[in-house]
């Protein structure tokens, strides 16, 4: 009875979170749809239910922890007020995973919250960046994209001087823009680092240290864009140089992303080997160890008879 009980709870509390938060999931489905920079939006559920079920070794359910899991429902209530009352629908979605952890300690207590909680953590990395954030990151990262491409472009044997956020070639006048700052780029890349540390086997500083990475590996990967559109401009021509700026390498950067970054582990692998680990020989007893008998001493043949001819 009591687990019907608590099944029929639990399906009527489902429900009125889905009445609840049906307008903010049906916002980030259009935001992932018209917004190429939140596009992996759509993986990142399907993701969140594969390591449930990856983990599904340690489900379990355990005494419910109702104070605390009230506790993580009141803030995501909070978020959606704090949404209505300031009109930035970003505070509404970020109560999504604060609902779905206090679920779990209401219903199926911390051996729950334990087996789900990087499926949790993961969906904050559904909802897109606030739009303020988003301009606090992005004049910074454009600013360094244009400074460090220009120095690689000069490394390389072309002649540029950056002007602002602006690459002056000797053929042409490289401008990088707020869209080629790199914030897509860093933004998805993020997603995906961090789906890797989920998923590999490695000690927490190893994860540490990819998760460090992503940002200089997402730096790297848009330098080289613009680098190689700077290359084209000097070396072949400009209808190349804007094809590949605009089309080409954008589907490129990704998978160079991705090669830096598997690059990366196995250089983690091959730098720090464990040492094998050696068996511990059975240390006999003092106590219940026997004095061995004495060996016979051999006698040459050659003395005996010797001492028999004296």
């Amino acid at each position: 009875m009591n687990r019907i009980y608590r099944v029929v709870c639990f399906s009527a509390f489902a429900g009125a979170l889905a009445w609840l938060l049906g307008p903010s999931l049906y916002e980030l489905v259009i935001r992932w749809s018209s917004d190429p920079a939140y596009s992996h939006g759509f993986l990142v559920p399907v993701f969140a239910v594969y390591l449930l079920v990856r983990r599904r070794g340690m489900a379990g359910v355990s005494s419910p922890a109702v104070a605390w899991g009230l506790g993580l429902l009141g803030i995501g209530a909070l978020l959606e007020i704090a949404a209505g009352v300031v009109m930035v629908r970003t505070l509404a979605h970020y109560s999504l995973p604060f609902f779905a952890a206090g679920i779990c300690l209401v219903f199926c207590g911390w051996h729950c919250l334990k087996w789900a909680w990087p499926s949790i953590v993961f969906l904050f990395f559904m909802v897109p960046l606030p739009g303020p954030l988003g301009d606090l990151l992005s004049h910074p990262l454009q600013r360094v994209a244009t400074k460090v491409a220009t120095y690689v472009v000069q490394l390389i044997g072309v002649p540029a001087i950056a002007e602002g956020n602006v690459i002056v070639l000797s053929e042409a006048r490289l401008g990088v823009a707020e869209a080629c700052s790199g914030l897509r780029m860093l933004v998805s890349f993020v997603t995906f680092a961090v789906a890797v540390v989920f998923l590999v086997d490695r000690k927490p500083w190893e994860k540490a240290v990819v998760l460090l990475s992503a940002v200089p590996i997402a730096i790297i990967a848009n330098v080289t864009r613009i680098t190689v559109t700077a290359a084209l401009y000097e070396w072949v021509s400009s209808e190349l140089a804007e094809a590949v700026f605009h089309d080409l390498a954008g589907w490129l950067m990704m998978p160079l992303a991705l090669a830096l970054l598997a690059g990366e582990l196995r250089l983690l692998s091959a730098l720090f080997v464990e040492a094998p680990v050696r068996e511990a020989l059975p240390v006999a007893s003092i106590a219940g160890m026997k004095k061995a008998p004495p060996k016979p001493v051999a006698r040459s043949v050659g003395r005996r008879k010797h001492l028999r001819a004296r």
